[in-house]
This record gives structure tokens, sequence and C-alpha cells, in this order.
């Protein structure tokens, strides 16, 4: 009744659907859901963090923005953005000191962030301190992103 080659072609064709029948199952399973994802995250959101952080140590203040999201950047050009970061602190370092996540896909990074200010009035006196500062970043389209609050 049927030919070798078209009972091969209906077993072939069968497999075939019931593999991409399969494919929706994995594909809700995001990576971002474990743990174990999550854990592999850190060490890359405290570079990009941190990368930041070192633009705008230096000044860099167009090295910063790549840093913020896609839908930031469509709405604030780098102008705008620079406008944001006058020279009144002089930063010194920033170190990432801690990530959680609030959900999955974003996290809060708490940064020590050290730096210094002249005091008005005080004869030129700048001190020097440090702060810890929470920052938002988003995981989105493979990459972490900086996010104001």
């Amino acid at each position: 009744m049927f030919s070798v080659s078209s009972r091969r072609s209906f077993v072939v064709a069968g497999l075939a659907y019931a593999m991409l029948s399969a494919l929706p199952g994995c594909a809700t399973l995001e990576p971002e859901e474990s743990e174990k994802w999550r854990e592999s995250q850190r060490p890359v959101l405290k570079a990009r963090a941190e990368a930041r952080w070192d633009a705008l140590i230096k000044g860099d203040i167009e090295k910063a923005y790549v840093h913020t999201t896609p839908e930031y950047r469509a709405v604030v050009n780098l102008q705008q953005y620079k406008g944001k970061y006058g020279r009144v602190l002089d930063w010194q370092g920033a170190r990432v000191v801690d990530i959680s996540y609030d959900v999955p896909t974003v996290a809060t990074v708490s940064v020590e962030v050290t730096y210094r200010v002249g005091l008005p009035g005080m004869g030129g006196e700048v001190i020097e301190t440090q702060k810890v500062i929470s920052e938002k970043w988003i995981y989105k389209n493979r990459e972490w992103w900086y996010t104001f609050n």
C-alpha cells in the first residue's frame, strides 16, 4: 500500500511534529527563572555596574550613558543626560557591595561610592566621604541595563 520511502517520510514528519510540539513547553522555562541563572549573573551585573561607575568617575558620560536602558535613551538624549551629571561631587571610587533580586529580572545593586566635596565658606576645605547607594538594574534582551529608580 505505502512504499518504504513514503512510510519513512511519514515517520520523519511525525517525529518532527513531536519535537516541535515539545518546544513551547521549553520556551516557557526562561533562564532567569532559576536560582542558578541568577547566581551566574551576579559577576556579570557587578562588572556592568562597576563599568558604569568607572565611566562616571573618569567623566566619560557617553560611556556611562550606554549602560542606561534603550527605552531611556529613546526619550533622553546624550546632551540631556550629560546635564544630569555636573561635577559638583568629585567621585573617587565605587565598588559593588551587594546585589539582591527584586524579581528575577530586576536587581537592586548596592554601590559604595567614595567622593570629595568642597565645603562652601570653609576656606576651600574638601572632605572625602563614602556612601552606599542603591541602583535598579533590569535584564532585558540578554543584557543588564541601569534604570533610574
